[in-house]
């Protein structure tokens, strides 16, 4: 969870810092002849590698293509793929796009009894967020807290819920984006 704490953080920096200083078209070309070899790890995990080098840089579109393709070429189907193209997609401002990869990321069978982490829950508050659905965030960000003692997910993910209330007026780019 460390990295994706860094992941997000980074994520926030990297589009105020960096979204200018590169060619986003011309590294998402170049990343496509390398980078749908790379294993799941080093592709979705690995700072610096796969997608993640094009978030940082604040290339959210072709992060998001550059995900799209790693799933098709590899027959791909780890949530966190597609968790993270939702992501993408949201900060690109093609939020249709986001909720329709954010439902696919859903988990099929939660066990909150084996796995306390409340991902749904979390997933479709954000889900709430895009569609400016507040009784609906609202809801899906209670069910969060109220496992934050009994998973770390849930209290890291429940102060990104807290965020996006916080800034509930504002796109989501722009509500990661703030404190």
């Amino acid at each position: 969870m460390k990295l994706l704490l860094r992941f997000v953080f980074l994520f926030a920096v990297a589009q105020t810092s960096f979204a200018n200083s590169i060619d986003c078209q011309a590294e998402y070309t170049k990343r496509l002849q390398t980078d749908l070899n790379l294993s799941y790890k080093e592709f979705d995990q690995t700072e610096g590698k796969g997608m993640r080098a094009l978030a940082y840089a604040g290339c959210a579109k072709e992060a998001a293509d550059l995900i799209v393709a790693y799933i098709k070429k590899n027959d791909a189907k780890q949530s966190s793929l597609f968790w993270h193209v939702a992501q993408q997609r949201a900060s690109d401002g093609e939020n249709a796009e986001a909720i329709r990869y954010a439902r696919q990321s859903l988990a099929k069978e939660e066990d909150l009894s084996k796995r306390p982490l409340r991902w749904n829950d979390y997933v479709l508050a954000t889900i709430a967020f895009l569609e400016k659905d507040k009784e609906k965030f609202l809801q899906h960000r209670e069910n969060v807290a109220q496992g934050k003692d009994l998973h770390f997910g849930n209290a890291m993910n429940l102060k990104l819920l807290d965020g996006l209330l916080k800034n509930f007026d504002k796109n989501y780019k722009q509500a990661t984006m703030q404190e």
